[in-house]
């Protein structure tokens, strides 16, 4: 393999396989976030084993390099990268289910070192082996040839990057794109063999991550042993996480979930039209007991579209809705009733809208959630003066907050309790009943902030699901006194992530063990 065409095919290489690591690096965050959450753990595992496969690559390359410079050797290399990223889709459920024991950390480092760390170690491998073959010919402009064939590289690893978080993740899937690039990284090394070694033949490889990209998969569906059959009606892959509907059907009973990286953002039953989630009863509770006369409300993060559309048909209450992900709008309009003619809806970042709108309102509901994890950006003390602004003299603000009942995990809403307290004189903090057990449980904890301080009066008559209606008739009674945290959340210091990572953990680990792991792991 030899001459300008040889070269200008290396060059080839070295860009598409510096767009594949991108590739895979920002496509390893959908495999492994959906089962551990997208968060600052997760990022973290993934961007160690990429950085030290690559290294290792980068090592052990430039050796093998120097010992068997051939062409032939190296699109091996990317031929077998090709296979190990074509064996992710396969393998990861395995991989996944045996790292859940470990931890949020442990088990999302393993699991990405297990199925992202050979592809990534292979593709570290190009980089030297393409200048020592493009070298080859006896350019004696080591500097700049380097310079120019790592730039190639940075490019491709420019466009992966682009393509991969604005288009390919939208629009065509986690598992396709993985079949894509094995397909790409299978393909140019066949290429190789055909074009400069007339091996007609080898096209027939590329044909295997092909038939997989191309064949049409069925949605799981479960049966458990007490007869409920749990089935996946959706499962899209969107800018900001997996979003999935499932169904449980038992007799005539029939509950619809809708899940963000796995994560409840709320649940209906089909039959009655009534919320089985009950931290919605609770919004709406201490909204009507905070500010009865309310007109206006703000939501931010929509979910299934339960609390923007009980306020409206039971309250008469006009309320905007602020949703950063399109796809959960079309999913809860779809799925959940939910109706966008009636709430004007804004898909945006919150903070953003909270920094561009005028308009006053009487309740704003904050229950804004990557999966379960909170955007620090939301609840800082910046965001707060925001929030203050938007709000009626006698507004009110609500938060959900996911918590835990053990004091030694107070510190996250201790310390939120805390950013509160410096912008809304008066703040009370409820939770659900399980709040009281003894065990280590995973509660609501719904902050209640305002301006002015008031009589709150229990006024709520609303229609409840019955297996709710006594624990949310009780809610004002299980007000909490939080101790002050010592950390003010603001923009330049906001350690929300670390300071409830367990409870997060537990929240994850209880959202698996009762649910179904092929549904999960899908």
């Amino acid at each position: 393999m030899k001459g300008e065409g040889s070269n200008k095919y290396l060059v080839f290489t070295a860009f598409a396989c510096g767009s594949i690591v991108m590739v895979v690096e920002l496509i390893g965050s959908r495999v492994i976030g959906p089962p551990f959450g997208v968060s600052l753990f997760v990022w973290t595992s993934l961007i160690t084993v990429t950085l030290v496969s690559l290294a290792l690559g980068y090592w052990l390359g430039g050796r093998l390099a120097d010992r068997y410079g051939s062409h032939g050797a190296l699109f091996t290399v990317i031929f077998l990268a090709g296979l190990s990223l074509l064996a992710v889709p396969v393998i990861k459920g395995t991989v996944i289910g045996l790292s859940l024991s470990l931890g949020l950390r442990a088990g999302s480092l393993v699991s990405s070192t297990v199925l992202f760390g050979p592809p990534l170690f292979l593709l570290g491998m190009v980089a030297p082996y393409t200048v020592k073959l493009y070298m080859g010919d006896g350019r004696d402009e080591i500097g700049r040839t380097v310079g120019w064939l790592y730039a190639v590289s940075t490019a491709g690893s420019f466009v992966g990057t682009v393509s991969t978080g604005f288009i390919l993740i939208p629009n065509i899937g986690v598992n396709n794109i993985i079949y894509l690039s094995s397909a790409s990284l299978i393909l140019i090394g066949a290429l190789y063999w055909l074009l400069f070694r007339r091996k007609a033949y080898a096209m027939a490889v590329v044909a295997v991550p092909l038939v997989l990209l191309l064949y049409p998969k069925d949605l799981p569906s479960v049966v458990r042993p007490d007869g409920t059959k749990a089935a996946l009606v959706v499962n899209e892959d969107s800018a900001y996480g997996q979003v999935k509907v499932v169904d449980y059907s038992y007799g005539d009973q029939l509950v619809r979930e809708f899940l963000l990286e796995n994560m409840i953002q709320g649940a209906v039953d089909l039959k009655t039209g009534l919320s089985v989630s009950k931290y919605t009863y609770y919004i709406e509770k201490l909204s009507r007991a905070y500010n009865p006369s309310a007109k206006r409300a703000l939501v931010i993060g929509l979910g299934s579209g339960i609390v923007p559309n009980r306020l409206h048909k039971l309250y008469g209450i006009k309320t905007d809705v602020v949703e950063i992900n399109p796809s959960v709008v079309e999913t809860a309009a779809r799925y959940f009733a939910y109706d966008k003619s009636l709430h004007p809806t804004f898909i945006e970042d919150g903070r953003y809208f909270l920094s561009a709108s005028t308009e006053p309102y009487d309740i704003i509901v904050l229950d804004a959630f990557s999966g379960d994890t909170p955007p620090s950006h939301l609840i800082s003390l910046e965001a707060f003066k925001l929030v203050r602004k938007r709000l009626s003299g006698d507004g009110v603000l609500i938060i959900n907050f996911v918590g835990s009942n053990m004091p030694e995990d107070l510190a996250a809403p201790s310390s939120l309790l805390r950013t509160l307290k410096e912008v809304f004189p008066n703040i009370d903090v409820y939770t659900s009943v399980e709040y009281s057990d003894l065990a280590p449980r995973v509660v609501n904890m719904i902050f209640a902030a305002t301006l002015v301080d008031r009589p709150i009066k229990d006024s709520y008559e609303a229609r409840v699901h019955p297996a709710y209606e006594e624990d949310v008739r009780a809610l004002l009674s299980r007000k909490i006194k939080l101790p002050l945290g010592e950390t003010l959340f603001t923009d330049n210091f906001n350690p929300v992530d670390f300071q409830d990572f367990k409870t997060r953990e537990r929240f994850r680990f209880s959202v698996i063990a009762t649910s179904d792991r092929e549904i999960v792991l899908d």
